[in-house]
């Protein structure tokens, strides 16, 4: 079956063919007899071909070869070498010879994959390939070579599959959340229940109440920033009130306090264009099946899925499939040596699962509210005060901060304590008295000097060591994760790296290099001929950090890097004034409101102090009696039993309601902004004030559900419940930048060139060009307030001549002798000149706070 095995571990495989051409034409006898006489003695080298191309795609010429390859070996499984005697008795060669069922599924996709065009296979043939190959695995003897070889191409087919649909889900999906890149658009899922007691009393048309509840609120919710930066958000609350309510005929007079704390956890994205990248397998289902059109005979399926929508869902599992593929990668290649071919594919990368930023928001609010009504027509007032702390880590892996041309941290004492911190946390990767030599990671790598003293070789040694043993940890790893190995004591091959590296599980054993390297990185910057060790400790640095094997790449990030602490504060009182009315089951109201922001913020241009005006209409369509209805229903069922009397009297005296809401409405939102830098003592104080950023309208919509009930206890006290649950998004129709401040352009171009998504600007100066050009028109006013602010940038800027021929620009556009994109891209000069200064500022924000090594 197999022919010789070279010593490359390539074996060539003698293949079902005739090896004379000559012998097949005749037939016969005698023919045979002189093709078993001259067999050749096959010596060949195995043939390099490439499967995957560095983004896991499979090039077609590669697995052409493979299947070919593999056609051969199934043949020779299929139909059994037989003694040469028997092939010369036959007569007829080749005389009847029915294709085995394995060989057939093999030609089928040689045939396919010929057919296809392009140098790498596409979405539906990366599918068809994967799910043959599964068929074929289920087809052959368990436990062969050639099996095991077909259930790792599947996998190999199926991650190539999920990386192409990955990128078409991107496409689609990514229209759906392109709202979220305009501030104002929001979405959020709310439940939420309450509890307290109520006092009233009343008699003749006339009564009062009084009621105390506590509340707890859950919320997710999907919102963005002033800036452009996206969040999805998990909320919890609780929350107290106290309220009075009295009322003679038809008219009614309320009033009450309210107290809530929240504290929401959230996950922060640099654009829309990031959600749908780092989530694109969450948000979307995709099958192989459903690729190649072949799963709509599956109804159970879709049936499962209506209420497990995870259901056949392989796309979920794209980063496992890429983390598989990488680990099989090694012995895909002992395997494809067994066909006599040689895999000259590059490494595959691994599952790498994103670290998201995420951080805490803590909310305090109390308010107060006062409403009157009558004849359904109401009016209210209410009053707020609100403190928002926001707490986020910022991690910085320790070779990056060790790299830095300025050091460890901004603050030179904190960057002496980090660096002392690695030293005195790597000493426990020492020996210690009385051990072995050699028995510690960086005694082993030093040769057991200390590394204040080592000499530039000793410190490229340790270097090149050290990236032997990571090379050699992930490659152990990668073959346990594969299925390999571990009869043959991988795993205590695995044991005894993470030993010798003190740890008990990966993320420890990781933790511990990134720690020596740290160390030896720190050396070798002190050193000054041990260049070519901090080039070694630099280019290992990315597979050290994210190493291509299984494991928690949250967990590890946290303890490889230095920690630095962001505390951001706003602070909000607000005033809201409201008329409504209704007709039945519709309702109408109109509310005015003044909100009075400061924001502690580390980005200049949106720190400082807000006035947002809002005028909001909205509509409503609610129906209160369905509790009732469910009643008269329940009564109408007991009534042939002869209880029909038995629900009112089990219920009386309960008071429960069933409100059922949907609401649209629209808000006009007027933001007047004077931004922290004003206070500066170079800030022109006749420019300083406040001056509208924006006007913006955004259209909301909602749907509520809500259940309360008093229940009884004694004449004038009630128990009373309430459970809610709802939904409401917003999207925003239009906004327009004010004219007189640099503000609101500059905080997005800034943003945008920060998030690497400078492409976008196009289109948002596009949107904004009426008021664009009204603010060239300012800035050509030497008197205007822009222009004061203008100059306040400029003269932070280099003196190179580039604000006169600003000013003249603009005042070319004035006079209507220069167009509006050579006048745009003055401006866009100008804060691109500003990019370094705000980067600056934004790092020597007070909030951002560098903390020590923790030992």
């Amino acid at each position: 079956m197999l022919g010789e095995v070279r010593t490359n571990n390539t074996v060539t495989p003698l293949s079902w063919r005739s090896l004379s051409e000559t012998g097949r034409a005749e037939g016969g006898l005698a023919a045979s007899l002189r093709g078993a006489g001259s067999l050749p003695a096959i010596s060949r080298a195995a043939a390099e071909i490439k499967l995957t191309d560095a983004d896991m795609k499979l090039l077609r010429q590669g697995a052409l070869e493979t299947m070919r390859a593999m056609s051969d070996r199934a043949y020779q499984l299929a139909e059994p070498a037989r003694p040469r005697w028997v092939d010369a008795l036959r007569l007829r060669s080749g005389s009847g010879r029915v294709t085995p069922e394995t060989v057939a599924i093999l030609q089928n996709q040689i045939r396919q994959l010929g057919e296809g065009q392009g140098e790498t296979l596409d979405i539906r043939e990366c599918a068809r390939l994967s799910l043959q190959m599964e068929k074929l695995a289920g087809k052959l003897p368990a436990g062969s070579l050639l099996a095991e070889l077909s259930q790792r191409l599947a996998l190999q087919g199926q991650a190539a599959w999920a990386q192409l649909a990955r990128a078409e889900a991107e496409t689609q999906l990514l229209p759906q959340f392109q709202r979220f890149d305009r501030p104002g658009a929001s979405q959020e899922k709310h439940v939420g229940v309450s509890v307290g007691a109520g006092l009233g009393l009343g008699e003749g048309g006339a009564g009062a109440k009084a009621t105390f509840s506590v509340g707890l609120g859950w919320a997710r919710s999907m919102d963005n920033d002033d800036e452009g930066f996206i969040f999805q958000n998990q909320s919890r609350s609780i929350s107290a009130s106290a309220g009075a309510k009295g009322g003679v005929g038809l008219a009614a007079l309320s009033g009450g306090v309210e107290g809530r704390a929240q504290k929401t956890r959230y996950r922060e994205y640099n654009s829309a264009r990031a959600f749908v990248h780092l989530n694109a397998e969450k948000l979307q289902h995709g099958s192989r099946r459903d690729t190649l059109g072949i799963s709509a005979r599956t109804a159970v399926g879709a049936l499962i899925r209506l209420f497990r929508p995870g259901h056949g869902n392989e796309l979920k599992h794209y980063h496992r499939l890429q983390q598989q593929a990488a680990d099989q990668q090694q012995r895909l290649g002992v395997l494809q040596g067994w066909l006599g071919q040689r895999d000259a594919s590059a490494a595959l990368p691994g599952g790498k699962a994103p670290v998201v930023p995420s951080g805490d928001v803590v909310s305090l609010k109390g308010g107060a509210n006062v409403r009157a009504a009558a004849a359904g027509v109401s009016a209210g007032a209410a009053v707020s005060v609100e403190r928002i702390d926001i707490h986020a880590d910022s991690l910085t892996p320790y070779w990056q901060a060790l790299s830095a041309p300025e050091g460890a941290a901004r603050n030179a004492a904190v960057a002496a304590q980090r660096v002392a911190g690695i030293e005195q946390k790597a000493q426990s990767l020492f020996d210690a008295a009385g051990e072995r030599p050699g028995t510690r990671p960086l005694s082993r790598l030093t040769g057991g000097i200390p590394l204040r003293e080592c000499p530039p070789d000793v410190l490229s040694k340790a270097a090149e060591r050290l990236g032997a043993e990571l090379d050699h940890f992930c490659a152990v790893a990668q073959q346990l994760d594969a299925g390999v190995g571990k009869r043959q004591g991988g795993d205590l091959v695995e044991k005894s790296i993470l030993s010798s590296w003190r740890g008990k599980r990966r993320e420890d054993a990781l933790a511990n290099m990134a720690l020596a390297h740290g160390a030896l990185l720190v050396a070798a910057r002190a050193s000054n001929d041990a260049g070519e060790a901090e080039r070694a400790l630099r280019d290992m640095a990315d597979k050290l950090y994210s190493p291509p094997i299984r494991h928690d790449a949250e967990a590890l990030s946290k303890r490889v890097a230095f920690r630095d602490t962001l505390e951001l504060q706003i602070r909000n009182r607000s005033y809201a004034l409201d008329l409504g009315g209704g007709i039945g089951p519709f309702g109408a109201k109109v509310e005015a409101s003044l909100t009075e922001q400061h924001r502690d913020h580390l980005n200049p241009v949106r720190a400082g102090d807000y006035k947002d005006v809002r005028l909001t209409l909205s509509g409503s369509l609610g129906d209160a009696g369905a509790l009732g209805k469910l009643k008269d229903a329940l009564a109408s069922q007991l009534a042939p039993h002869g209880l029909a009397d038995a629900l009112p009297a089990a219920l009386a005296g309960m008071e429960t309601a069933l409100t059922g809401q949907l609401g649209a409405g629209a808000t006009l939102l007027l933001r007047f902004y004077r931004p922290q830098y004003q206070g500066q003592a170079d800030f022109p104080q006749d420019a300083a004030g406040f001056r509208l950023q924006l006007a913006r309208v955004v259209a909301s919509g909602d749907a509520s559900v809500n259940l309360s009930g008093g229940v009884p206890l004694q004449p004038g006290v009630s128990l009373e419940l309430g459970l809610s649950a709802g939904g409401s998004a917003a999207t925003v129709l239009h906004e327009r930048w004010g004219d007189n401040t640099l503000s609101a352009p500059m905080m997005h171009y800034l943003h945008l060139q920060g998030v690497g998504e400078s492409e976008r600007w196009q289109g948002i100066a596009d949107r904004q060009q009426a008021s664009l050009g009204g603010l060239f028109r300012q800035l050509a006013d030497g008197g205007s307030a822009v222009r004061k602010e203008a100059e306040y940038f400029l003269r932070r800027q280099p003196q190179d001549g580039f604000g006169e021929r600003f000013f003249g620009a603009m005042r070319e556009f004035a006079a209507g002798r220069l167009g509006f994109d050579a006048a745009r891209e003055r401006l866009d000069e100008l804060m691109q000149r500003q990019l370094p200064l705000w980067q600056e500022d934004k790092l020597a924000f007070p909030g951002l706070v560098e903390r020590p090594l923790q030992a």
